[in-house]
């Protein structure tokens, strides 16, 4: 690319560079004319990408949930839900908004009402099989949801059965709503793991016998290690790369967060491996760098050959009653410098709720995130910051990376392109012309 090409793209990156936000439909108040409104609030601030998470429940702390809140008709699988849901997608497609869909109600993790014990995450234990259990005795589930739109998690060492869970809710989605009401619908999301172990399927024995040579015993110890290695494989082969498998029928693509928030019983490099695109997450008001998630998603982003390295971005994580609304360009702009730095280079916003379409109404609010949507008070900042994130994200993903750095780039033509410490794009071309540009240049 010449210098005045890679310069125009710099100032105004193609269509293919998308900023995106999870959009999330909480405590079922959702209408047509909110959906329209928020999807016009996206695109006339720049974001073209949205992953949906319908029925999400919100909650003041974990212990009493749904105390003192309001509630609206979005109720899950109702007639207004499907025909909020085709607003949605048709809106986006009018807009160019491409859209994804976490892959069950909730954001965590793959289940639902459709899930049958036998088909749940299971663990074998000396009085028998039972289904999974969180630390407060009660099976695991999909969440935060509706209660109408909770069910067990699926066996994720199960492909038959994950394949069953997808059917359930993305197929249902894709029968119900034609192609045309859908064009830009191209994504199935898988948010981090939060729903803990599983050691058990039901061909866990004829599975470990055909890779180890010999019979699975719980009782014995020393079959742990072996079974260890099995589930972390199984999760990755049968559960990331059966949603992808199905995924792919149907003419879409995966998207994960190979890390996990619980005890995983995977390898989040084989695990996002399977997927077709991988994320981080990085928090504000988070004093630590999440090398974690870094590392996971980098990790399994460079041993599949894969250019994206995605991050959820500026997830809040004070947990307070509601999700902040005191963010600016100038506070949430060094956080995104420092995940570039580390090889983030295409971002998720956290979050944008949907809105009743009176505005005179409350804003809806979750109880963690920052609080990028049209109620917002700082909603001025939006475009200039999405501006800023869609010119880093092109420099830093064109070409492939330089002698293995995280933050800087090389074309074929030998065009070196380096992120330097002050958030400046210094371009050094193939005649060893060097030149410094500002990605905060006039927006």
């Amino acid at each position: 690319m010449d210098r005045d090409s890679l310069w125009q793209a710099f100032l105004s990156p193609p269509d293919s560079i998308r900023v995106g936000c999870y959009y999330y439909w909480v405590n079922e108040r959702v209408d047509s004319a909110g959906v329209v409104a928020d999807l016009q609030w996206m695109k006339d601030n720049g974001i073209t990408l949205a992953f949906l998470a319908t029925d999400i429940r919100n909650r003041d702390r974990w212990d009493n949930p749904w105390e003192g809140q309001m509630f609206g008709n979005n109720k899950f699988q109702s007639p207004a839900w499907w025909a909020n849901l085709q607003t949605a997608l048709r809106t986006a497609g009018e807009l160019g908004i491409e859209m994804g869909i976490f892959n069950c109600p909730g954001w965590s993790q793959s289940g639902g009402p459709w899930v049958k014990p036998e088909e749940a995450m299971r663990n074998w234990m000396p009085q028998g099989v039972e289904v999974c259990k969180t630390a407060r005795g009660t099976d695991v589930v999909n969440g935060p949801c509706s209660p109408e739109a909770e069910g067990l998690e699926v066996d994720k060492l199960s492909k038959e059965h994950v394949k069953r869970h997808f059917e359930a809710f993305i197929g249902e989605i894709l029968r119900r709503i034609p192609p045309c009401c859908r064009p830009t619908l191209t994504t199935v999301v898988v948010d981090s793991w939060e729903r803990g172990r599983q050691n058990y399927t039901d061909s866990i024995y004829t599975l470990f016998r055909w890779r180890f040579g010999y019979e699975l015993d719980y009782a014995n110890d020393s079959c742990q290690r072996d079974l260890n290695r099995l589930i972390s494989d199984l999760v990755a082969s049968e559960y990331m790369g059966g949603l992808t498998e199905k995924a792919h029928e149907y003419g879409l693509r995966t998207w994960c967060e190979p890390y996990a928030h619980s005890p995983f019983p995977g390898n989040s490099i084989t695990y996002g491996s399977m997927a077709d695109e991988v994320a981080a997450e990085f928090w504000v008001n988070d004093r630590k760098f999440r090398q974690k998630e870094i590392n996971a998603a980098l990790g399994a982003a460079r041993s599949s050959g894969k250019n994206r390295v995605w991050a959820e971005s500026f997830t809040d994580g004070s947990w307070t009653t509601y999700a902040q609304d005191d963010w600016s360009f100038a506070k949430l702009k060094p956080l995104a410098d420092r995940y570039f730095h580390a090889g983030v280079n295409a971002t998720i916003l956290h979050v944008m709720i949907s809105q009743p379409g009176d505005d005179r109404e409350p804003a809806v609010r979750p109880w963690f995130g920052t609080f990028f949507d049209r109620r917002s008070q700082h909603a001025s900042d939006l475009k200039p910051l999405v501006s800023y994130l869609r010119r880093c994200n092109f420099m830093l993903q064109i070409g492939r990376p330089y002698n293995n750095a995280t933050d800087q780039r090389v074309l074929d033509d030998g065009t070196v392109i380096r992120f330097t410490d002050d958030s400046m794009f210094e371009v050094t071309f193939a005649d060893g012309h060097k030149e410094t540009w500002n990605p905060c240049l006039t927006f």
